[in-house]
């Protein structure tokens, strides 16, 4: 036991020893909160959630913005995978390796956040078998449908995983995984049918569907669903974008082009269209918000947008997604590597902004106009827990660029330099 502990003590010297100082810096910070992430994970989990500000008020914390988050930027897994294998964009090959790998992981982390926002993890399996039946024993609860449908699409995830596990040289060496990884490859087109399926309704649902029914929060109520259909819509927008952003910001850590321009310019297009889609469905969620859903509560639109977290990140949301939209909808522009970057940094920022203005503002607005606006400050176990999660999402990315064929586009041009300069 003691040997297998020095040889992997040793394995993580040298692989450590094997990155440049800059590298060696960002591995010792992500480190860090990842240290953090199992100390504070085991005091929450053992000791509860009386070390974090979640209240009342405010019973999802900094994590359910994580899980948003991660599950709304996730969503450019399922909008790539669908314009690949269904619309065959086959420019969007050489990007489906990495998409697959960071939907994957903004589902598990989305899954181990909800692990500590529940509170009591040993019952987390009640979400998959109390969903709240009403009359005539219909369902009631839309967070079961959530669970369910996470869970699944989490699997599908797994699956679409495997030929690119199997794609290491290692493993694609033996002849049956060989057979396994491409034949899974051929049958890529169901999964991306039925992920689109599944994550279509809990793109829905949990950002949207989930809140928009509260016919008890002026800040959140919305008839006949409208938030969840705006939802899906922001989900193909910044999740496309920040699929972009990973494999942009990879290629120059590993100092090549993992991507070819085309593909990069194609998904970004794709993302500047529905951009501007968000932009105007969220013009119209806020329209009605304002002229007829807030004053069924006597209650004014204006007046729900005090305390802390009102105007300003509504007018963040907004200004990144007109950033955005005029960055890469305009052939010129997202053709230019520095407003390419900057409207691929804002589109994704804006889906995230507009998660955080859900929780925060939503939350904050209190239920009686008489009263003050809630504030909500996440204590030091819910920054690690939070950042740590990211942490590990990131050194994962890492292992995986470094060790499997993530970008085939970076392994097919390194091939071609040694056989030109060969030659």
């Amino acid at each position: 036991m003691a040997n297998v502990i020095k040889q992997f003590i040793d394995f993580l010297k040298k692989e450590f020893n094997s990155y440049p100082k800059n590298i060696k810096i960002t591995l010792g910070v992500l480190m860090f909160f990842v240290l953090g992430f199992i100390i504070f994970g085991i005091q929450i989990l053992f000791w509860g959630l009386g070390y974090t500000d979640m209240s009342n008020v405010y019973p999802f914390g900094q994590w359910i913005i994580g899980d948003l988050g991660l599950v709304g930027l996730g969503g450019g897994a399922f909008t790539t995978g669908f314009l690949l294998y269904i619309f065959r964009n086959d420019k969007l090959t050489p990007l489906i390796n990495s998409t697959v790998l960071i939907g994957f992981m903004c589902y598990l982390f989305t899954l181990v956040f909800l692990v500590f926002d529940i509170g009591q993890p040993l019952r987390a399996w009640f979400g998959y078998t109390y969903p709240n039946w009403g009359p005539h024993l219909m369902p009631q609860s839309m967070l079961t449908e959530v669970v369910w449908c996470l869970t699944l699409y989490f699997c599908i995830l797994c699956v679409e995983m495997i030929p690119v596990v199997l794609k290491h040289k290692v493993l694609d060496a033996i002849p049956a995984l060989h057979y396994i990884g491409h034949y899974l490859h051929r049958l890529m087109w169901i999964f991306a049918a039925g992920g689109t399926f599944l994550s279509f309704f809990h793109q829905g649902s949990l950002g949207g569907g989930m809140w928009d029914i509260m016919y008890g929060k002026a800040s959140w109520f919305r008839a006949h669903h409208i938030y969840f259909f705006v939802v899906i819509i922001g989900a193909t927008a910044g999740g496309t974008a920040f699929m972009t952003l990973c494999a942009y910001i990879a290629g120059k850590v590993m100092k090549k082009e993992v991507v070819p321009k085309e593909t990069f310019h194609s998904i970004a297009k794709v993302s500047g269209i529905m951009l501007s889609v968000y932009f105007v469905a969220r013009i119209i969620d806020v329209s009605l918000m304002a002229t007829k859903w807030t004053p069924l509560f006597d209650r004014s639109f204006a007046g729900m947008m005090g305390g802390y977290y009102g105007w300003w990140m509504l007018a963040v949301e907004f200004i990144l997604l007109i950033v955005a939209i005029s960055m890469l909808l305009i052939k010129k522009n997202r053709e230019q590597e520095k407003t390419f970057l900057v409207g691929i940094s804002t589109g994704a920022g804006a889906l995230f902004v507009n998660k955080l203005f859900v929780v925060l503002n939503g939350s904050s607005v209190p239920n009686f106009p008489w009263k003050s606006f809630a504030a909500y400050n996440p204590t030091i176990q819910e920054w690690f827990i939070f950042l740590g999660g990211l942490s590990v999402m990131v050194l994962i990315y890492m292992w995986f660029a470094k060790y499997t064929p993530l970008f085939p586009h970076a392994e097919h041009a390194h091939h071609e330099g040694g056989e030109q300069q060969g030659a």
